[in-house]
């Protein structure tokens, strides 16, 4: 799936499959190329790729057909614009909560590279662009998408003005994700993923950017959360981004350890 396929996938309702890769060994390409996913999801805020790896791994699956999304350390145009740069056709901005930062991030995935004073009045409605420039900027970007990480009470709060910020090629915000850790952290009900007040908040926050026409989805862990993703799903997500290579190996590996250790009268683990 290309940029600008995933970008409308959204855009028309339509679910996208994918799950964080960490590993930039050869192999794991390959296998996870086997597999067929619509994205691939590299994370900088919590994972330590240099810049160099960052941009071979998102031009090797780029052009495999997978799309890179990279979840950048903070949301920051600047970080946007140079993961943009290194290969991502997928900016993923966590922990947002106000207007102000959205803006400045669709100003970069979306106006890429107009920056200062003329970018801010286009931003705000006091400057339009004329044929020529609104053509290239179309054009330049269309193979980007901006997806936001709702991750506090704030975020929620302000979530709806997000999805109303229009550009000049459609919706400035192409999906939510939900950070599970961060927001029932910041919600006082600190990884209590399987409790009834969690699922409710956040299959809430789903069904509200659903209804507002936007995709929506979250990161979960290992398979102890696949449950939540499934509620979530049921909800309408359309972002499906499921665990990560590390907890899916652990967990294979231990359920195949179990049937060694059951064939021995071994207690499993």
């Amino acid at each position: 799936m290309t940029g600008y396929e995933f970008r409308e996938a959204l855009q028309s309702g339509k679910t996208v499959y994918g799950t964080l890769v960490t590993s930039s060994a050869p192999r794991m390409f390959d296998t996870y190329v086997n597999l067929g996913p619509d994205f691939v999801f590299l994370c900088t805020e919590h994972i330590l790729y240099n810049q160099e790896t960052l941009g071979w791994m998102c031009r090797a699956y780029r052009a495999a057909g997978i799309n890179p999304v990279v979840r950048i350390l903070k949301p920051d145009p600047f970080l946007a614009t140079q993961a943009l740069d290194s290969g991502a056709g997928t900016i993923l901005a966590p922990y947002v909560e106000d207007i102000e930062q959205v803006l400045e991030l669709v100003g970069a995935v979306k106006y890429r590279p107009l920056k200062g004073k003329k970018l801010k009045d286009i931003l705000l409605g006091k400057e339009r662009t004329d044929p020529d420039l609104e053509a290239y900027l179309k054009n330049h970007n269309k193979g980007n998408s901006l997806l936001l990480n709702i991750e506090s009470p704030e975020g929620v709060i302000n979530m709806e003005q997000f999805f109303r910020i229009e550009t000049i090629d459609g919706p400035g915000v192409d999906g939510i994700i939900i950070g599970p850790h961060d927001l029932s952290v910041s919600s006082g009900i600190p990884e209590k993923y399987d409790s009834k007040e969690f699922i409710d908040l956040s299959c809430d926050i789903i069904r509200r950017a659903r209804k507002n026409g936007v995709a929506a989805g979250g990161h979960n862990g290992s398979r102890q959360s696949l449950q939540l993703q499934i509620e979530w799903a049921k909800a309408g997500a359309n972002i499906i981004m499921h665990s990560f290579d590390v907890f899916l190996f652990a967990d294979r590996y231990q359920d195949e350890i179990n049937k060694v250790r059951s064939a021995k009268g071994e207690e499993e683990i």
